[in-house]
């Protein structure tokens, strides 16, 4: 009886896990025909030693295509059978199939089998495709969805085979036809048994773990989906003459360049940018307008702060409607926000010229007319510049900005962080809150994106006191006044009204899209930057993933487990045959995936890791890393780091010297023992750590076996190995190193000497092992230390060449060629020349 209720409780959790699944966002996208062959992507299992089967082999996998593409033509997968026969499934745009261009190939004839995907190339919904090889029954089934075909085939006895998704480049089976698709949970059984799994849950490197029996797939030119969550990905980076300004069709994803004498209209999905000459001549852009779209009209607006100056350009001829006039005084001022009320109105607000804030409101009937009249009005916000402003259906959300009271830009202006509501029927404003902030002070790019669902909103903040600045997402609440960082960094170049940036986002195709633009001097030319971010945006620290919210699909659980109860007959069968399973020496999927992940999992209780993306668990095994401010983060490392590693920590001088140079002596010491009281607070929560000054020196207590420091293990290893080079010792490091370099985003002129001791260290150590090892016996694991290691040293020659070699040993040939490339690539980026040596002497 114990047997089965254990029996339903991983009944119960697989329920749960496979009801949240749905808004999973791993997988591996692919690169397809927007790029050149030699760089679309390819998944390859059992490349190197084919997978063997000696009953029915099945294969299933999940698939997603990008919408609106104007070419899905390509390969899905091909399975080469005993290195003689190939098993297809393509996408063919024969017409004659209708609507099922999906065709399933044998050999070189077409199988009687083709079928649809609903939604292709309107939606990302994922389908499950699967099918099974029964040699016995002399049949081929395959099933899309809960749609099931089958054609009688004549399967060798116990084939082996070679699974490829996308591009390979495998001896004459190889394929560069790529269709636009994403696939993820990558399963093998046989005779109904699981044998691998490959979620594509990966980040990073080109191997694709297997969960059950570690085999590992390669891939080659990867998109891992959920890197696109957290990183922001470069698009495009061009220049274009005079002055620029952007607005955004986000039903279509189609990105506008409003130029002097072009419309430029860059479609995200497809990547593609589309340059038009106006066809009523040049137009008079100026610096400090502004444009937005009207998808009811498909017009772009482009106006002046005080709407005195608007002119309307038609997306599709395009032609402008009047020719704007060089701003006057009260046209002038930059960095204002605006917002369209439906169709009846347009609204700007904030800005910022001739030393003077902007609080008034100003706002234009549409459709516009000539000779239009413009109603403005004051407001009761605080004037300011560098807000960001949002719409819901009703309103609009005004936040933060840079400004004061008076106007003036003489009398000490300041950092604004009030989020307001302006409801347009009656031009009044009210405040929600005043922003909770405890890091640098910051400013905002242009627009916000309201999320009311969630009561949330996501936007850009950056500090306006530099010119290499940095543009970070945020997501706050609407109701409380609170936020979290999202996404990784983008590099900005800020110059007041010089500089723009702004942020957009796509319900068509779930991504956001950051743009910055920078016209320094003269206004002559225009630097254009666009990045993407797929949503939803991951947390810099990936939080562990909740199971509060299971609302109506928990009942649904619950109610399956009443009914597992009533079927106990049937359970106490099932667990005979695992029973049987497990003498024999096979275990139940359940078990191994558990056992596997188990394995897998590094400690998160009590935990601080500094190699990779930084990261700290309490006791209970929350991620509490958002309690670290930038300045609590910097004095937590500098305490730690000194403690751990010179034994000793670090006095109360040399702290206030490295933290608040810039301030008198008590500010100094008051800053100080404000925040040693924060981070004693967050110690405690950690759990078994504390902070102390018993020898005169701040020190952080570490010695409890039950905290975890990634960088203390990292130590006591090195420590322990001595000068030894054994690879269990490697493999030791390679656990804690796996998760990236040391702190890498953390960039601190007392932190240089670590990180470059750590790289030195870890670099030195794994050569002197490589040089030892027998490549042909351990290639896979060498090819692994390879990209760890480019972490720590992009553009190590000795690496790069262990690698290629590896690779070549595993004849992996276009992995070690295109690893040999990526090396080049960043030689060249680093050093400004090319890398001299060629690929047949690297692998010689």
């Amino acid at each position: 009886m114990i047997k089965f209720h254990n029996f339903c409780l991983c009944i119960f959790l697989l329920l749960l896990c496979a009801f949240t699944a749905s808004g999973q966002t791993d997988g591996l996208g692919f690169y397809s025909h927007e790029v050149i062959q030699d760089r679309r992507t390819g998944l390859a299992l059992g490349e190197d030693k084919p997978i063997c089967f000696t009953g029915s082999f099945e294969l299933s996998f999940e698939i997603s295509f990008v919408p609106r593409q104007k070419n899905y033509f390509g390969y899905v997968v091909r399975i080469i059978q005993n290195e003689a026969q190939n098993i297809d499934i393509l996408y063919d745009y024969d017409p004659r199939l209708g609507d099922k261009h999906f065709r399933v190939i044998y050999g070189d004839s077409y199988s009687g089998i083709s079928f649809s995907i609903p939604g292709l190339g309107i939606t990302d919904d994922w389908h499950t495709i699967h099918l099974k090889f029964d040699p016995a029954q002399k049949l081929l089934t395959i099933t899309r969805d809960l749609e099931t075909f089958t054609e009688t085939v004549n399967f060798p006895v116990s084939p082996c085979y070679k699974v490829f998704f996308g591009a390979n480049d495998y001896q004459n089976f190889r394929n560069a036809d790529v269709p636009p698709m994403k696939i993820r949970n990558v399963r093998m059984k046989e005779d109904g048994v699981t044998r691998y799994i490959w979620r594509l849950n990966e980040e990073e490197g080109n191997v694709a773990t297997d969960s059950l029996n570690k085999r590992p797939g390669m891939v080659t030119n990867p998109v891992w989906i959920r890197k696109m969550h957290r990183s922001w990905q470069a698009l495009r980076h061009f220049n274009i003459k005079g002055p620029a300004n952007v607005a955004f069709n986000r039903e279509q994803g189609i990105l506008y360049i409003i130029s002097r004498d072009s419309l430029f209209s860059y479609t995200i999905p497809s990547g593609k940018i589309a340059p038009a000459a106006y066809t009523t001549g040049s137009q008079n852009l100026y610096n400090s307008y502004q444009s937005i779209y009207n998808p009811g009209t498909r017009e772009i607006y482009t106006f002046s702060l005080d709407l005195k100056r608007v002119a309307s350009l038609q997306v599709d001829s395009p032609a402008w409607s009047n020719y704007l006039e060089k701003p006057e005084r009260s046209s002038g001022y930059g960095h204002f926000n605006k917002y369209l009320c439906g169709d009846t109105a347009l609204y700007t607000f904030n800005g910022y010229g001739y030393f003077l804030y902007k609080s008034d409101v100003y706002h234009v009937p549409l459709p516009f007319v000539a000779n239009h009249r413009c109603d403005s009005g004051s407001s009761t916000i605080t004037p300011r510049y560098l807000a960001a402003a949002g719409a819901d259906d009703h309103g609009l959300y005004i936040i933060g900005g840079y400004g004061n009271a008076s106007g003036k830009q003489i009398l000490n202006p300041r950092n604004l962080y009030d989020l307001n509501y302006f409801n347009p029927r009656d031009h009044t404003f009210k405040k929600i809150y005043e922003l909770k902030k405890d890091s640098e002070e910051f400013v905002f790019a242009n627009s916000l994106i309201i999320r009311k669902e969630d009561q949330a909103y996501f936007g850009l903040i950056f500090p306006k006191h530099k010119f290499n600045s940095e543009l970070q997402m945020i997501k706050g609440s609407l109701t409380q006044p609170t936020f979290e960082l999202v996404g990784d960094k983008i590099p900005f170049q800020f110059q007041d009204v010089d500089a723009y940036t702004d942020l957009f986002y796509s319900p068509a195709i779930k991504r956001f899209i950051a743009v910055t633009l920078y016209s320094p001097d003269d206004h002559s030319n225009t630097t254009v930057n666009i990045y993407s971010l797929y949503d939803p945006p991951f947390p810099i620290v990936s939080p562990s993933p909740p199971l509060s919210r299971v609302d109506k699909r928990l009942l649904l659980a619950i109610g399956c487990l009443t009914v597992l109860f009533m079927l106990g007959g049937i359970v106490a069968a099932a667990n005979k045959k695992d029973q049987l399973q497990e003498t024999e020496g096979v275990l139940p999927m359940e078990k191994v995936e558990k056992e596997n992940t188990a394995l897998a999992l590094p400690p998160v209780q009590s935990a601080v890791y500094l190699f990779g993306d930084f990261q700290v668990f309490d006791a209970a095994g929350n991620d509490i890393t958002k309690l670290f401010t930038p300045l609590l983060k910097e004095l937590f490392l500098i305490i730690l780091l000194y403690t751990v590693k010179w034994e000793r920590g670090i006095s109360a001088e040399k702290l206030k010297e490295l933290l608040w140079f810039d301030k008198s002596p008590e500010s100094a010491r008051n800053n100080l023992a404000v925040n040693i009281a924060k981070l004693k607070n967050i110690l405690d929560k950690i759990g078994y750590s504390e902070i102390s000054k018993d020898t005169g020196y701040w020190k952080i207590n570490t010695n409890d076996e039950r905290l975890y420091v990634d960088y203390v293990a990292y130590l006591e290893v090195i420590r322990r190995q001595g000068e030894t080079n054994r690879r269990s010792d490697m493999m030791q490091i390679t656990d804690i190193i796996k998760r990236g370099g040391f702190l890498p985003t953390d960039e601190h002129e007392w932190l240089d000497p670590f990180k470059s001791g750590i790289s030195d260290e870890i670099v030195d150590r794994f050569l002197r092992y490589t040089a030892i090892a027998d490549i042909k016996e351990d290639a896979a694991f060498l090819v692994r230390v390879a990209d760890y290691l480019y972490a720590f040293d992009p553009v190590n020659e000795d690496m790069m060449r262990l690698k290629c070699k590896a690779l070549v040993y595993l004849g992996k040939h276009s992995l070690a060629r295109s690893s040999f490339e990526n090396f080049v690539r960043e030689y060249r980026k680093l050093y400004g020349e090319d890398y001299q040596a060629d690929f047949t002497k690297t692998i010689v």
